[in-house]
């Protein structure tokens, strides 16, 4: 994330900075004052102030629940480094994802519109991915494709295409898995990620639940 800052005038002010680096983190994500306020639990009317200036000295627990939020210190808030507005370079633009269950993913859209800054503490940052996106722990039987504290990064919206992982819900189980999607002419396949599973052939009582975009392993 730091290295998507960059110094700007001396002649701002720390609350100059505050207003624009909290204005373009939101740009970035595409969020509103609604919408980060529903997201943080913060009061619409105190992040209206702040970024309106008519708020002079936030308070530090405010700061605390934007910076967790947007996966940056309160220093590079409040202090001479700011996202350059209006930059193209997706590399500026950072997303607070949540970490759910695979019981938890089955209605994803769901689920994750009620989650906050301060009613959930399962989160990671990454680079903007889906505006709806959620991250996976992985699974012992998802080793060693996937090894032990790998995060997947899932995009709901995401068609699949040949060679992509996607989160599938097979028929009366209540637990999501892993599949690598592949298509053979016309017909659609799901392949196991370990050789103690069949091959299926996609059909409409199977559920995608979301194509994998990124993984990363946390130590």
């Amino acid at each position: 994330m730091a290295a998507a800052l960059h110094n700007i005038t001396e002649q701002s002010t720390e609350h100059d900075l505050l207003i624009i680096n909290l204005r373009s983190l939101m740009k970035n994500v595409g969020l509103n004052e609604a919408e980060l306020s529903r997201r943080t639990d913060i009061p619409q009317a105190t992040l209206h102030k702040i970024l309106a200036g008519k708020t002079e000295d936030p308070r530090a627990s405010t700061l605390k629940t934007l910076s967790d939020f947007f996966g940056i210190s309160i220093d590079e808030l409040l202090t001479g480094v700011a996202i350059p507005s209006g930059s193209s370079d997706a590399s500026t633009a950072v997303q607070s994802i949540p970490v759910i269950s695979w019981k938890e993913c089955i209605n994803s859209n769901e689920f994750t519109s009620n989650l906050t800054a301060t009613n959930w503490d399962k989160w990671v940052v990454s680079e903007f991915l889906s505006a709806k996106a959620y991250a996976l722990s992985t699974k012992p039987c998802m080793s060693p494709r996937f090894p032990k504290n790998t995060i997947l990064f899932i995009d709901p919206d995401a068609t699949p295409q040949d060679g992509d992982y996607v989160i599938v819900l097979y028929p009366n189980t209540t637990e999501a898995t892993i599949r690598e999607f592949s298509t053979d002419g016309p017909i659609q396949l799901l392949l196991p990620i370990n050789p103690n599973t069949e091959t299926t052939k996609l059909d409409g009582k199977i559920k995608i639940l979301g194509v994998l975009i990124k993984s990363t392993f946390s130590y």
